[in-house]
């Protein structure tokens, strides 16, 4: 009986050592020591705490977000999804989650806005298409400019049906319109410098301003990558990097190879009879240079972005044997050369002009911040064609010779 029992546990261990033979291949094939899965299992559990901790109203960098561009302002990732944004040197704003507390200890002078920012004042009309571009127009509430002076068909039809209203000017804003509809957020340019009292009634009405300078920006697509600003404030930064992506992939199509060989003349004249040039270093200066053309006032503030004001014979002779004119049609306007003629007889012997190769902006071109590469694009089929005259794009119209 002893023997038979002795047989019995014999079997058994050896079965229990074939099954765990099996057991451990099964689980991953481990050969280590038992004080080895305990310190594994230890780990694991100090990586999915810290994976859960929660961030809730601390600031715990998580990297600079990466601009190809634009220099004139940076966004700092937190953990637990705080964006601090740097516009400029020193103006901060830390945009704090839907789902978080806003952090006690801030460094002086940062600004809050907390999510989700659903109604919005903007006074720059160059951010708002940026901000169309995300598919966020729905949370500007009010906007400096009124529906006859927009050009960008969503603002217009918003504004028609009553998504979107006038404020007034930016100089003398309509308060009573900004505590009616919640405005929570006022975005307006560095022209809102001249005006320090309307800052300082924002702030009265604790409604927070941010004051963007994307004009201050040299390169074109910088301007374009103010984009990604907009995603952060309305929580859409993987869009907003989807769409600078896409615009940039754009401008690099358009972007010549090499020289097109045809000079440009880029101004337009004011309604009180002033000439402007564009400075050689704007930024549609660049743009006609990137499309391949050459520009004939390049050495006019070449370091300065806007325009220059010149006597008639200044501009005249700096514009003179320019082969095509792309005029700002702004201030005096012309839609046709027979009018440019009417106006200024002289402009008759400009080579552009006695030529027929003049092209006019479109009306939404100095709304269309998010038409920059397509902008470019249209200067690069218009200088490459061999038949200009018959090349149709968006954003220059050829001027025809008389009006209809």
């Amino acid at each position: 009986m002893r023997k038979r029992t002795a047989v019995w546990m014999f079997a058994a261990v050896a079965v229990m050592s074939v099954l765990a033979g099996c057991s451990t291949e099964e689980k991953g094939n481990f050969t280590g020591t038992m004080s080895e899965v305990e310190s594994q299992s230890t780990e694991s559990t100090i990586q999915t705490s810290e994976v859960e901790e929660s961030y809730d109203g601390r600031l715990v960098s998580d990297g600079i977000m990466e601009l190809d561009y634009a220099k004139e302002f940076s966004v700092e990732r937190f953990l637990g999804g705080y964006r601090m944004i740097t516009v400029g040197e020193t103006e901060k704003y830390l945009v704090v989650p839907e789902d978080r507390s806003v952090p006690k200890e801030l460094e002086e002078g940062v600004v809050v806005l907390e999510m989700p920012i659903d109604k919005v004042y903007v006074a720059s009309t160059s951010l708002v298409s940026l901000i169309d571009a995300i598919g966020e127009l729905s949370r500007v509430k009010l906007v400096a400019t009124d529906v006859e002076d927009w050009y960008i068909a969503s603002v217009t039809e918003a504004m028609k049906a009553g998504r979107m209203g006038y404020s007034g000017s930016f100089q003398e804003p309509d308060y009573e319109k900004m505590v009616e509809q919640g405005i929570e957020l006022h975005i307006d340019t560095a022209m809102i410098d001249t005006c320090p009292e309307v800052k300082e009634k924002f702030a009265e009405l604790s409604i927070p301003s941010l004051v963007e300078i994307s004009s201050k920006e040299s390169h074109p697509l910088a301007r374009v990558e103010w984009v990604k600003l907009m995603g952060v404030l309305f929580g859409k930064e993987t869009e907003a990097e989807e769409y600078f992506d896409n615009q940039k992939a754009l401008m690099e199509r358009a972007m010549a190879a090499e020289k097109s060989g045809v000079t440009v003349a880029m101004g337009y004249i004011t309604s009180s009879g002033k000439y402007y040039a564009r400075n050689g270093g704007d930024y549609l200066v660049q743009m006609i240079e990137m499309a391949g053309g050459e520009y004939v006032c390049a050495d006019i503030a070449p370091e300065k972005s806007g325009n220059t004001s010149m006597s008639f014979e200044e501009w005249y002779a700096a514009f003179q044997d320019a082969d095509y004119l792309f005029y700002w049609n702004f201030g005096n306007k012309f839609y046709s050369i027979q009018e440019m003629i009417a106006y200024e007889p002289l402009l008759a012997d400009l080579k552009a002009v006695k030529e027929g190769h003049v092209w006019i902006t479109s009306p939404d071109f100095s709304q269309a911040t998010s038409a920059i590469s397509s902008i470019v694009s249209d200067m690069n089929t218009i200088l490459f064609s061999e038949n200009p005259d018959e090349v149709t794009t968006d954003h220059l119209l050829k001027l025809p010779l008389t009006t209809e």
